[in-house]
């Protein structure tokens, strides 16, 4: 009976989810669908349509949520059907844009911090150009001071 329960749910959740796509609200669509997977993890049309709304929510967690989403997928989903081809190319499609978001909104996170360390060491006499930022191969950056 509990089962029965959860799936009834999880089937209302992401039926939910499908109104939200349809009125273009992505963010409570991916709501809805979370939900809809709390109950039933392995529900394919609850995964799609949340990686699907992810997409076009388009940040840099959004699309790496439906990256991951997607690689769920083409586990689930024999390889034989129309609906696997079409999960690899969406999968591929967001390989590149999950990257150019991923360096978007680090360079704004970068012009964030160097604003407010403009605004601090501006008491001093200093700027951020004073400083040198080297990003390193683990992803990392090292400062060097220049005058």
């Amino acid at each position: 009976m509990q089962a029965e329960c959860a799936k009834a749910r999880a089937v209302l959740n992401a039926n939910i989810g499908a109104c939200y796509v349809k009125l273009g609200d992505h963010k409570a669509a991916v709501a809805s669908c979370t939900e809809a997977l709390a109950d039933d993890p392995k529900y394919i049309k609850a995964l799609q349509r949340r990686a699907s709304s992810n997409e076009v929510i388009n940040t840099w967690a959004s699309l790496s949520s439906a990256s991951e989403d997607y690689a769920t997928l083409l586990t689930l989903i024999p390889s034989h059907t129309p609906l696997y081809g079409e999960i690899e190319r969406a999968q591929r499609r967001v390989k590149p844009r999950l990257e150019a978001a991923q360096k978007d909104e680090m360079d704004e996170m970068m012009g964030k911090l160097k604003g407010l360390g403009n605004s601090v060491l501006g008491y001093f006499g200093l700027s951020t150009d004073n400083f040198k930022f080297e990003q390193n191969p683990q992803g990392g950056y090292s400062v060097n001071f220049q005058q």
